[in-house]
This record gives structure tokens, C-alpha cells and sequence, in this order.
């Protein structure tokens, strides 16, 4: 425990002290021995004070939870709870908690407790805090303050502390957008839709009918009944998904918004430039995309699965589906941050060749904006590209749109070859887009705030057409 002077020490002290030893300074003989007296009583009080006072927070016992878990930009309160001896029931405590940048606290970090209520005596604090960016963050220790009998001194104590607090993406801005999908409606929305195609999951046998296709007549079967038979197929209500993500180094790209356009409990989540732009990463983009994915997949009944990668393939998660499941997928990524390494994507797919032998919808989240990276992932996709229906998506960079497809002509010549820079930029994307496609791979470039739609949409659409 640790004590430090109050303000009545400090008020007395200027009060009694100070003058009394001004006077002795001056004129020692006449007042030596009263103004002794007076610092002795000031002392021996503070001392006495110090003396009754000091253990009154050695039987006060701090109760927190183990692990809490938070949305960024939503408001967090964090329940401490005290057990307090009888004469420091109703005494007023001040309850300080150090908060790193990662949080802001709306109240401040020190706050009076309310008095106690119940036996035995139990005081109960909720801190209310506000999580600025996702990640995974721990409280080492708090300190409590309470004030002696006679209000001399502030005793002080330490409480080492073991809390652990999981700060999750905020999604709200995502879900709205695809909102009707979330709906109990039919099968892929808000409402009931046709699906085309005649299935590709192997359903009975059964006697060949006039007008059956001569490529579903199984002919083994056929020649043990010694007469035509044909196989019948049904559409596929569960197929595995995966999303791979990239998080090396392009996937931290700066994506800048006007602040007047970002809501304010999101523009709480995003660092502010000068205050006229709030800036995020192009692996927020992702991350938001890829659980909303997985939370459209769980809807739909399919098996939904993750992959992260950089210079190699860091967490593979199995399909599967389940409330269980998305749970641990989103505490498998929330604390994922860009790393200063190059994507090695030859490694990727031999690593997908050798893991998956199922066919699947892939879902790449990369950023493809550097012509060498494009070329490296053109050269290894063949790989997979046969076996897995893949779909390809990169949030667009600012800028990089057609010269001649701007609204408005540029002002001045620096507007000039900044619009040229994004038309070349624009170029290649568009020829990386065309040989995808000679692959059978679609690649989208939404911008940021399209993105999540974007691919939600993709998936939508392969299930109703039963490309997979």
C-alpha cells in the first residue's frame, strides 16, 4: 500500500507549518516554543491519522472477469466488483484503470464508486470504455483510493489484474447493406428465387425415360437390369466455401474517406488525418467481407472455411457451418495485422492442391494493384484453377479509373497526370481481369464500401446457378 499527503495535510500545512516556521526564522527566542508546539501537534496528528488508517485497504478484495469481448466503436462496460470490510462501506473509493490508445474512456480513467449495499458489504463499479480498433488487449493492474479517518492522507493500492479483452470489426454498416439476405424468406434472400440447372449431387437410379439425356445413362447399371437406367441428380444444398485472405504487405494499403461521409460510431474505429480524412486498411475491407460471408454461407446452409496467408499459409480453417464454427473463424482473424513480406502464392496453391480435394467455391481477397505480384499469381493459379471455382476481389485503389471517365474535367496539370497515373493503373488491373478470365476466374474491383456486396452477390450467384 502507498500513502500520499491530502489536501487538509496540504491546506494545514500552508495554514500552521509555513508561517510558523517563517516567524522562527525571524524571531527565534519569542516564538520557538509555540510554533514548535504547533508544528509537533500538526505532525503527531498526520502521524496518529496515518497510524489508525493504513490497513483499511489490506482486507479489500478487487473481482473481475477473465476475458471480455467488445465491438470497436460500441461502448464496453467493464464490471469490477469490491469486497469491502464494514468501515469502508460507505467511505468514498476512487477506482482508476490505465487505458492505452487503444480505448477512449468517455468518463475518464478515475472514478468514485458508489457506496455499498447488502451484507456482506459489496461495491460494484462499471467502467464504461470504447473500443477505437479491433485486436486483442489485456489490463495488467488498477488502483484504488480512499482517504484516512481524519482526511490527512490518500491511501493508495495497487490490484494486479488478469483481464483479457477481445475487440471484435464492427459489421453493422456491412449487414445493412445486405440486410434482405438475412431474412427468413425463401432460399437465397428476401424472397423465394428459381434456381436453374439440373443439380450436380447424385440422387437415386431409376428406368430411362424418353427426352433423358444420353450422357446420364449409367451403362454399368444398365447392363446388370438388361435395360436402360438413368442416373437422376438433385441440387446441392450444402458446398464448402473458403475465403483466403491476404494480409501481407498490400493488403495494408490506405483506404482515405471524407469524414463527412463516415458515420460517427464508425469514424471512432479509423485514425483521423487532420480532420478532414479518417483513414482505414484495405485487410479491414477484407476482414469485414470475409465474416459477413460467413455469416451469409451459415444462412444458406453451406460449410464455410478460412485461409490467411502472406509469405505462407498461417491459419486453415475446414469447412464447416454452425454458430460455433463462425465463432471460432472470427476469433481466428480478429487479431490479424498486414506483415512486411511479399505474398508467396506458388506456395498458397500447392498448399490448396495438397489440402483440398473436394471441389469448392474460393473467395480471394488479394491485392493484385502491383503488375509483378499479378504476374506471380497468374503463373501459380493454374494449379487450382481446374479442381476449385475461384472468384478474385480487390478493393479498387483511389484514382485508378478511366481518363476519360471522370465527371469532371481535371483543373490543373497536376490533376492531369494524376488522372493519367490511375488510367495506367486502371490498364493493367483490366488486363490482369482478362487473363483471369482466359482461366475461368472472375475478378472483381469494387470500391471499399461495395466490396462486401460485391462478393455476397458472386456467391449468391454461383449457388443459383449451380456453377459449383
Amino acid at each position: 500500500m502507498r500513502f500520499a499527503p491530502g489536501n487538509r495535510l496540504l491546506f494545514l500545512t500552508a495554514v500552521v507549518a509555513v508561517p510558523a516556521m517563517t516567524l522562527m526564522v525571524y524571531d527565534f527566542p519569542t516564538w520557538a516554543v509555540p510554533c514548535l508546539l504547533a508544528l509537533a501537534s500538526l505532525v503527531g496528528a498526520a502521524v496518529l491519522d496515518l497510524q489508525r488508517t493504513s490497513g483499511h485497504l489490506d482486507r479489500v478484495e478487487l473481482l473481475a472477469t477473465d476475458r471480455v469481448r467488445a465491438t470497436a466503436g460500441r461502448t464496453l462496460e467493464l464490471a469490477f466488483d469490491l469486497s469491502c470490510p464494514d468501515r469502508l462501506a460507505t467511505c468514498p473509493l476512487r477506482f482508476g484503470l490505465p487505458v492505452g490508445a487503444a480505448f477512449h474512456a468517455p468518463r475518464g480513467t478515475v472514478l468514485e464508486m458508489p457506496a455499498a449495499s447488502g451484507e456482506p458489504p459489496q461495491r460494484r463499479l462499471l467502467f464504461p470504455l470504447i473500443p477505437l480498433r479491433r485486436g486483442q488487449f489485456a489490463f495488467s493492474e488498477a488502483h484504488l483510493e480512499t482517504s484516512s479517518g481524519w482526511g490527512f492522507w490518500l491511501l493508495r493500492r495497487r490490484f494486479p489484474l488478469a483481464l483479457e479483452c477481445r475487440v471484435y470489426p464492427d459489421l453493422r454498416q456491412e449487414r445493412q447493406q445486405v440486410a434482405a439476405l438475412f431474412m427468413n424468406r425463401g432460399q437465397l434472400g428476401a424472397h423465394a428465387v428459381r434456381q436453374v440447372g439440373k443439380g450436380r449431387e447424385f440422387e437415386k437410379l431409376r428406368e430411362y425415360q424418353p427426352g433423358d439425356d444420353y450422357g446420364d445413362i449409367d451403362w454399368k447399371a444398365s447392363a446388370r437390369k438388361r435395360f436402360p437406367v438413368t442416373r437422376t441428380y438433385q441440387i446441392e444444398r450444402t458446398q464448402e466455401i473458403y475465403v483466403i485472405l491476404d494480409h501481407s504487405r498490400f493488403s495494408g494499403r490506405e483506404i482515405r474517406l471524407p469524414a463527412s461521409k463516415v458515420p460517427g460510431e464508425e469514424a471512432a474505429t479509423m485514425e483521423s488525418q487532420g480532420g478532414e480524412h479518417l483513414v482505414t486498411t484495405q485487410l479491414e475491407r477484407f476482414l469485414h467481407c470475409a465474416l459477413i460471408l460467413a455469416a451469409v454461407a451459415e444462412k444458406q446452409g453451406d460449410r464455410f472455411g478460412m485461409i490467411t496467408f502472406a509469405d505462407r499459409v498461417g491459419r486453415f480453417l475446414r469447412a464447416r457451418n454452425g454458430r460455433e464454427h463462425y465463432d471460432v473463424v472470427r476469433d481466428a482473424v480478429y487479431t490479424l495485422e498486414p506483415r512486411p513480406v511479399s505474398p508467396d502464392f506458388e506456395q498458397l496453391m500447392i498448399e490448396l492442391r495438397q489440402r483440398l480435394t473436394r471441389r469448392a467455391l474460393l473467395v480471394m481477397l488479394v491485392d493484385l494493384s502491383d503488375p509483378l505480384t499479378a504476374e506471380q499469381f497468374l503463373q501459380s493459379l493454374p494449379l487450382i484453377s481446374r479442381q476449385h471455382l475461384i472468384l478474385v476481389n480487390m478493393v479498387r485503389p483511389a484514382g485508378a479509373f478511366p481518363l476519360f471517365g471522370a465527371t469532371s474535367p481535371p483543373a490543373s496539370l497536376g490533376e492531369v497526370y494524376g488522372a493519367l497515373g490511375g488510367h495506367f493503373q486502371w490498364s493493367e488491373l483490366r488486363a490482369t481481369a482478362r487473363k483471369l478470365k482466359h482461366l475461368g476466374v472472375e475478378m472483381g474491383l469494387p470500391d471499399q464500401e461495395e466490396l462486401t456486396a460485391e462478393v455476397v452477390t458472386q456467391y449468391l450467384t454461383v449457388k443459383r446457378r449451380q456453377l459449383l
